[in-house]
């Protein structure tokens, strides 16, 4: 996940001009690293902290927060793959786990925003995952993409009820997937998904 912002990102994200972003800069008001061709870059941490020093309105933006996601998977394959695709994108922190212990242990290190959870493994029951979340104090701030590749529209109606938001057929789209994990971070209340079918990625 890349950390970093460029000056013209940092412009953009403030609704200013570069130029604005260069007398911040030579007047030290914001900090800053140089890179080895001497190019500036901004932490994201250095400018969340700056705009709430000047005021600025933190801009709803995945450049600033990246939504924390883990994929909970026993097919490493499919995995790795999974978390590599999301991993390129700078809108997501991700996470990864491929048995029961990993899982419940980065839950409560990690606190994930979404959860992509294998609907059927070994040593984890993915509709008791469902519910404790559910169940959980503030338990619908964390959303639930449930995927299985022994798709039925009984076992979806099942995760639906027992608090999965989405629910997805493997093979699964990658576009398709992040578009659902924004969509479901910035939603507040968003309703209980329904079963889909994606593409292969």
């Amino acid at each position: 996940m890349r950390d970093l912002l460029t000056p013209r990102e940092l412009a953009e994200l403030c609704g200013v001009s570069p130029d604005t972003v260069r007398s911040w800069c030579f007047r030290k008001q914001i900090k800053f690293a140089t890179t080895p061709g001497g190019h500036k870059r901004f932490r994201r941490q250095d400018v969340i902290e700056f705009l709430k020093e000047r005021g600025f309105p933190l801009p709803m933006t995945d450049k600033l927060s990246p939504i924390k996601v883990l994929v909970v998977d026993d097919e490493e394959s499919f995995r790795r793959s999974l978390v590599g695709a999301l991993q390129k994108e700078a809108a997501f922190n991700v996470k990864e786990a491929g048995d029961g212990y990993e899982a419940g242990r980065l839950i409560g290190e990690f606190e994930p925003d979404v959860l992509v959870l294998d609907l059927v493994m070994p040593g984890i029951d993915g509709f008791r995952v469902c519910r404790d979340f559910k169940n959980r104090e503030n338990g619908e701030q964390v959303k639930i993409i449930v995927v299985t590749g022994y798709p039925d529209e009984m076992m979806f109606q099942r995760a639906r009820e027992s608090g999965a938001n989405e629910c997805l057929a493997k093979p699964v789209d990658i576009s398709t997937l992040m578009d659902m994990i924004r969509n479901l971070h910035h939603n507040p209340s968003p309703r209980r998904g329904r079963g889909r079918k994606a593409r292969k990625t």
